[in-house]
């Protein structure tokens, strides 16, 4: 054991914990003479014994040592809230980079790490913790991800996580997150948001609720004073976000008005609120999520050109599943496997039902394959294979399935909410049209879509 920490009042700043001496080593001696306090362990135990006597501010973890997976012991790690985990591992494994960034760490490096890079990474950590912004072992509760992975091995899959790499590195990280109807944007803003310096601090609003004067005071605040006869001041979302991101979802929703304000904000960082005399200063990255295509949005004037060229420098265009078939059967066996930890089961697919997976078009991308899968599990008796027939979703020319087919257990809610997914996907996810054709509002159509959001992260896996 390598000079463990045997009092409580010794301080650590960071903890190299790395089985090969030699690089170990080197790390230590690259820390300190960037002014921190190092030191370096080499297996698990060592590391857990001297998180135990005195939580170093950051560890630095190797993934494979001798006595375990560095991956299973980032949770304990980061258990009493004290301690920021940075990865440092020899490959950039997509599924590993997930299950780390889902355990709660605050970075990921692939060996060999340049020395600054790796000071630079050691300063942001430090720096978060100093402002009280300290590793968690789940997203903040805006940013969830459903159940099933978000990144497979394919090709396109591994350019997506280098656009969101690439647009998490940029400062402030500023984006527009683009893509058809279900490849999962609102999980991809939270991937980025967790690969960026701020991880730790997020907040995402439905744009598609934000309208008139209330929407500008929630975006940008209201200063009255109780003296002066006002209600209490209302705190800005940008304020909520501040030393984070805030996400915008369905952002050519948002009022015209307030886009030309976001641009301003992400010009100068400053804001003036409703009824106040001086700006406010917020570091914020704001993130926009977009639900059409952006010729439409842009062409229709719902999308503020000068807001659109401020968040396309980084624009990230999540591939539809057609473009992914090499991670379908990935993303199914992760799903279930997810869905068997929530509820104790143990589940799992047929080859037969793999091969029709693999064979189907899936024009609402992930969140149709996560929706069929789901039925196809509820339908599944504990400890059997999943072998439901997929030929209920045959396609038309369109590649849209023209048909849903309830079966005799289901609630109404569930046809109902069937219908209503089957119909947005058929109408490329155009809400008013949706609501037309369903003969509803669009309130009550944005009311069940919220339902179901609910619904979904109520099984998260983070």
């Amino acid at each position: 054991m390598n000079a463990i920490a045997t009092e409580k009042n010794t301080a650590l700043d960071v903890l190299v914990v790395e089985d090969d001496r030699d690089t170990a080593s080197a790390m230590q001696r690259i820390l300190e003479s960037a002014g921190f306090s190092a030191n370096h362990v080499q297996s698990l135990a060592d590391a857990f014994e001297t998180v135990r006597l005195q939580p170093p501010s950051i560890v630095l973890l190797d993934l494979s040592l001798p006595d375990g997976d560095g991956v299973d012991a980032i949770k304990t790690l980061t258990a009493g809230g004290q301690t920021q985990v940075i990865v440092i591992s020899g490959t950039d494994d997509a599924e590993r980079t997930r299950k780390c960034l889902q355990a709660g760490v605050f970075d990921f490096l692939v060996k060999p790490a340049e020395a600054r890079e790796l000071v630079f990474a050691v300063r942001r950590a430090d720096g978060h913790r100093r402002k009280g912004v300290v590793s968690t072992t789940s997203y903040p509760p805006e940013l969830k991800m459903g159940f099933g992975a978000l990144v497979g091995t394919s090709p396109a899959s591994q350019n997506l996580v280098a656009q969101v790499r690439n647009a998490a590195a940029a400062e402030p990280c500023h984006a527009l997150i683009t893509g058809q109807p279900g490849v999962l944007k609102a999980d991809i803003a939270a991937l980025l948001h967790r690969y960026s310096k701020r991880a730790g601090r997020g907040y995402i609003i439905s744009c598609a609720s934000e309208t008139g004067q209330p929407a500008i005071d929630r975006f940008f605040g209201d200063s009255k004073r109780p003296h002066e006869g006002g209600e209490k001041g209302i705190e800005a979302y940008l304020k909520k976000a501040d030393g984070g991101t805030l996400v915008l979802d369905d952002v050519s929703s948002l009022p015209v008005d307030i886009q030309r304000r976001l641009v301003s904000f992400m010009s100068s960082g400053t804001v003036l609120a409703s009824n106040a005399l001086t700006p406010d200063a917020y570091d914020c990255a704001v993130v926009g999520i977009l639900r059409e295509p952006v010729e439409d949005a842009l062409s229709s004037g719902r999308l503020y050109d000068r807001f659109y060229y401020a968040l396309a420098k980084n624009c990230i265009n999540v591939p539809p599943l057609v473009e992914r078939k090499a991670d379908i059967e990935y993303f199914a066996r992760s799903a279930v496997q997810q869905l068997n930890q929530v509820f104790d089961t143990e589940k799992s697919l047929s080859e037969e039902i793999v091969a029709q997976l693999r064979g189907h078009y899936w024009p609402g991308n992930q969140v149709e394959l996560k929706n069929t899968l789901l039925t196809a599990y509820r339908l599944t008796e504990a400890g059997d294979e999943i072998a439901a027939d997929l030929s209920l979703f045959v396609e038309n020319e369109s590649g849209v399935s023209d048909q849903i087919a309830p079966f005799i257990g289901q609630t109404f809610s569930e046809v109902e909410k069937q219908l209503i997914e089957a119909t947005l996907i058929a109408n490329d996810n155009n809400k008013s049209q949706t609501a037309k054709v369903l003969g509803i509002s669009l309130k009550t159509l944005y009311n069940r879509l919220n339902s179901y959001e609910k619904e979904r992260a109520s099984v998260a896996e983070i």
